[in-house]
C-alpha cells in the first residue's frame, strides 16, 4: 500500500487523468475510418462495442472534472470535455517521446 500525501495523491490522480486519456486517444484512433465515415466490418463492429463502454467511461469522467470549472450543463460541455482528453493524450505521447 502506498503511504500517500496531499502531493502523491495529487500525482497519482494526475497519472490515472492522463492513462484514461491515452486510452481514449487509442481508442478514438483504432476507430477512425468507422466514426469519419468508412467502411466498418464486423470485427470493427464488435470491437467498438467493447470500447464504447471505456470510452463513455472516460468521456463521463472527464466532463465531470471539466464540471469543476465549468457550471454548464454536463450536455453543454461534453464535447469540451472530449478536447480536453485528445490535449491530454497528446500530452502523454510528448512525455513517452521524451523518455
Amino acid at each position: 500500500m502506498l503511504d500517500t500525501s496531499g502531493a502523491q495523491h495529487l500525482l497519482l490522480a494526475e497519472i490515472l487523468g492522463l492513462a484514461m486519456a491515452r486510452r481514449a486517444s487509442d481508442i478514438l484512433e483504432r476507430h477512425r475510418s468507422a466514426l469519419t465515415g468508412g467502411v466498418a466490418t464486423q470485427s470493427d463492429d464488435d470491437q467498438f462495442d467493447l470500447d464504447n463502454a471505456i470510452f463513455g467511461a472516460v468521456l463521463d469522467a472527464a466532463n465531470e472534472c471539466l464540471g469543476r470549472f465549468d457550471n454548464r450543463p454536463a450536455d453543454d460541455r461534453w464535447c469540451d470535455a472530449l478536447l480536453q482528453i485528445i490535449n491530454l493524450a497528446k500530452l502523454t505521447q510528448r512525455s513517452d517521446e521524451i523518455r
